[in-house]
């Protein structure tokens, strides 16, 4: 008596389940390292500009020159510098002529962060309701969580303004350790926040760099 045996393979049903699954496990697993890229990159900026912040406080009491943390966005790209200028080079409206012309402004340029959106990183809307930091610790309570526009930079930033050549928001640091916030109306300090930033929108926990006027106090949270 002969016994039938079943041929060996996959039937086009098993195949396309196959497909199906690995299809799956491949979005997961490209989501998670999205998600997670775009959190190292959340945080990495949020350190490198307090690290800017304290470069600038330490570089204005060693060299006795004023210095300058300029965050800047033209509507494509965003970013911040450092900058060394001197009194003596005059007066310059930081909130409305181009920071990014440098014969214009003057000085000299040292550390500069170029920071942009591909990758997931973007700002916090300050303006959206929020469970989280309805105020800040001392001493930095007396800064309002408020944004100073809407979209990106200026949704992100309570000290920032539009001129010409985008958005910015400028911090001097003086040789006698003060600090003065150069843009906006926010005189108590400036808060920068920013968070994951997907197609599918904002994920994950944000970054708030916080610098106290004119004491100069200096915390990324």
């Amino acid at each position: 008596m002969s016994v039938r045996s079943r041929s060996a393979g996959f039937t086009l049903v098993e195949m396309l389940v196959v497909v199906a699954i690995l299809g799956i496990l491949a979005t997961l697993a490209s989501l998670a390292l999205f998600h997670g890229t775009s959190r190292v990159r959340v945080s990495n900026a949020a350190f490198e500009v307090g690290a800017l912040y304290t470069a600038a406080q330490m570089r204005a009491t060693s060299m006795g020159v004023p210095h300058y943390v300029v965050f800047h966005d033209d509507g494509t790209d965003f970013g911040v510098y450092l900058l060394e200028r001197a009194d003596s080079l005059g007066a310059f409206n930081w909130a409305s002529e181009d920071v990014m012309t440098a014969a214009t402004v003057g000085g000299i340029r040292h550390e500069q962060l170029r920071l942009s959106h591909e990758g997931g990183l973007g700002f916090l809307d300050l303006g959206a309701p929020r469970p989280d930091f309805r105020t800040l610790p001392a001493p930095f309570a007396s800064i309002p969580l408020t944004s100073s526009g809407s979209g990106r930079l200026l949704g992100g930033c309570t000290f920032c303004t539009a001129g010409t050549g985008g958005a910015r928001g400028v911090i001097r640091f003086s040789p006698d350790g003060t600090v003065r916030v150069m843009t906006g109306s926010a005189e108590a300090g400036g808060v920068i926040a920013f968070a994951p930033e997907s197609r599918g929108g904002q994920s994950g926990p944000p970054r708030w760099v916080v610098i106290a006027a004119p004491a100069g106090a200096i915390r990324v949270f």
